[in-house]
C-alpha cells in the first residue's frame, strides 16, 4: 500500500511538472518582471518560415531592436514595450494569428509585415475589429485603397514603386545614348498583389512619357525555372527591364539571363529580390553592375536627429551581429516604421488603448524628407498612405550597394550602364 502511495505521489509530481512544459504556441516576448498591464503590448508579424523567411526575420529583427532601444532608453512614457510575435509565412496564418493577436493577447496595433497578400488580410481583420495597423515594407496598393481609417503605410505603395522606376529608366536615358521617347521596356513581375501594383504604375507613367512598353507579362515566383520569362524577354528586344521578384526567383532570373544570353541595356530590379546579401552571395561578380530600386540602405547620418542617428548605428550593430550582415533595406523599413510607431503615435496618443487618439496622431505627423533612415519622411494622405515615402537606384558594385540616383543622395558613381554583354564580362 505504501508503495502504491508513494507511485501516485510520483505521477502527481510529474504530471504537475509536465503541465508547465507544454508545447504552447506562442510567441510573446517574456519578461520576468511588471504585468500586461504594465507594458505596452505591440503585436509583431512576420513570415519567419516558409519560402519568405529570410526576409521575414530580417524585418523582424528590425522591429525587435528598434523597440529594444526604446525601452533601453526607458520605454514610452515610462512603460516598456512588450513584442507580441507570430509567424505569418501565409494568408491563412496571417487570419489565424492576427485573430489570436487580437481576441487572446488583448494587442490595440499590430505592424508588418513581409507580403503584400498577408497584408491585405492583416489590415482587414483590424480594421473590422477597432486595432491600428502600421505597415512598414508591403505595397500593395489595395491596402491604402479601400478607406480604412486606421490602416496606415510607411512605405510607399506598389504603382509607386513602379512610376519611380520608370522615372529612374529615363534619368539613365543618356548613359544609354538614346532619347527616352525612343527607349522600349519589358515589364516582369511576380503575379502576386505586389508585381501586379507595379506593374500599374510602370505603365501609368509609360503612357504619360511616351515610353515603349514591347513586354507585360507575370510569372509566378515559385517557379523554380525561370528560363520561359528570360526567353520572352529575349524575344521582345527590350533596352530596358523592369523587373518585380521575390529573392529566389530574382536570383534564377539572373542565372537565366546568363545562361541564355540575354543582354539588355539597362536591368532595373525593383524589391528585395535583387537588393539582400543573399543576391550577391548567389551570383557573386555575375550581380556586379545590377540596380536595385528601393528605398536608401545607407542613411546619412547628418541629416538625423541626434537620438535617431545614435539608435541606428546601434541598430546596425546588433542586427550585424544577429543576422550576420549588414542590414538590408527593409531592416532600416521596420526599424523606422517601429521607430515613428513608438515616438510620434502611441507615445503621443498616451498608449494604445484610445484607438482614435492613435489615428489621430498618425494623421498629424509631420516629419521632413531626409529624417528617417532610408532619406524619407512621413505624411499621410487621407487613405494612410505615406506621401514622403523615397526610393533610390543602388548599384552591386564590389559585392556592396551603392546609391547612384539621385544626385543628392549618391554614395558612388554608377558603372556598367549599358551593361556589357554577358560574353564581354
Amino acid at each position: 500500500m505504501k508503495r502504491l502511495w508513494a507511485m501516485i505521489c510520483v505521477i502527481a509530481m510529474l504530471t504537475m511538472g509536465l503541465s508547465g512544459c507544454g508545447g504552447s504556441t506562442d510567441t510573446t516576448s517574456k519578461d520576468s518582471k511588471g504585468s500586461k498591464e504594465d507594458k505596452i503590448r505591440i503585436g509583431v508579424i512576420q513570415p519567419r518560415s516558409g519560402n519568405l523567411a529570410v526576409s521575414g526575420e530580417d524585418s523582424y529583427w528590425g522591429t525587435q531592436i528598434a523597440f529594444d532601444l526604446i525601452n533601453e532608453n526607458g520605454g514610452i512614457n515610462g512603460k516598456q514595450i512588450e513584442v507580441v510575435a507570430a509567424d505569418v509565412p501565409d494568408q491563412t496564418a496571417a487570419q489565424n494569428e492576427v485573430n489570436r493577436l487580437i481576441q487572446n493577447e488583448g494587442v490595440k496595433v499590430i505592424t508588418g509585415i513581409y507580403g503584400s497578400a498577408m497584408a491585405e488580410v492583416a489590415a482587414n481583420i483590424c480594421n473590422r475589429n477597432d486595432v491600428l495597423y502600421w505597415e512598414s515594407i508591403s505595397v500593395t496598393d489595395r491596402l491604402t485603397d479601400k478607406g480604412y481609417k486606421g490602416v496606415f503605410r510607411i512605405h510607399t505603395n506598389g504603382s509607386g514603386f513602379g512610376i519611380q522606376a520608370a522615372k529612374i529608366a529615363e534619368a539613365f536615358a543618356d548613359k544609354l545614348d538614346m532619347n527616352a521617347e525612343d527607349m522600349k521596356v519589358a515589364i516582369i513581375c511576380e503575379n502576386g498583389d505586389f508585381g501586379q501594383s507595379v506593374a500599374e504604375g510602370v505603365k501609368e507613367y509609360a503612357k504619360e512619357s511616351g515610353i515603349k512598353v514591347v513586354l507585360d507579362e507575370l510569372y509566378d515566383s515559385k517557379s523554380t525555372d525561370t528560363s520561359p520569362i528570360v526567353l520572352q524577354m529575349k524575344d521582345s528586344n527590350p533596352d530596358v527591364v523592369i523587373a518585380t521578384s521575390y529573392i529566389n526567383d530574382g536570383i534564377d532570373i539572373s542565372k537565366q539571363s546568363k545562361i541564355l544570353d540575354f543582354n539588355p541595356k539597362l536591368f532595373l530590379g525593383i524589391g528585395s529580390g535583387y537588393g539582400l546579401a543573399a543576391y550577391y552571395d548567389a551570383l557573386d561578380k555575375d550581380a556586379e553592375g545590377m540596380i536595385d530600386i528601393d528605398p536608401s540602405s545607407t542613411p546619412v547620418y547628418d541629416t538625423l536627429d541626434k537620438d535617431l542617428a545614435d539608435a541606428v548605428i546601434e541598430f546596425e550593430k546588433r542586427f550585424s551581429e544577429e543576422r550576420g550582415y549588414k542590414p538590408p533595406v527593409i531592416g532600416y523599413l521596420t526599424f523606422q516604421a517601429a521607430w515613428v510607431l513608438a515616438h510620434d503615435v502611441i507615445e503621443v496618443a498616451g498608449g494604445t488603448e484610445d484607438y482614435q487618439g492613435m489615428i489621430d496622431a498618425a494623421n498629424a505627423i509631420d516629419i521632413p524628407k531626409g529624417a528617417l533612415p532610408t532619406g524619407a519622411g512621413c505624411k499621410f494622405d487621407e487613405n494612410g498612405q505615406n506621401q514622403r515615402a523615397t526610393l533610390v537606384a543602388m548599384q552591386w558594385q564590389e559585392g556592396s550597394l551603392e546609391t547612384i540616383y539621385p544626385e543628392e543622395m549618391k554614395s558612388s558613381e554608377p558603372i556598367m550602364i549599358p551593361r556589357p554583354k554577358w560574353s564581354e564580362r
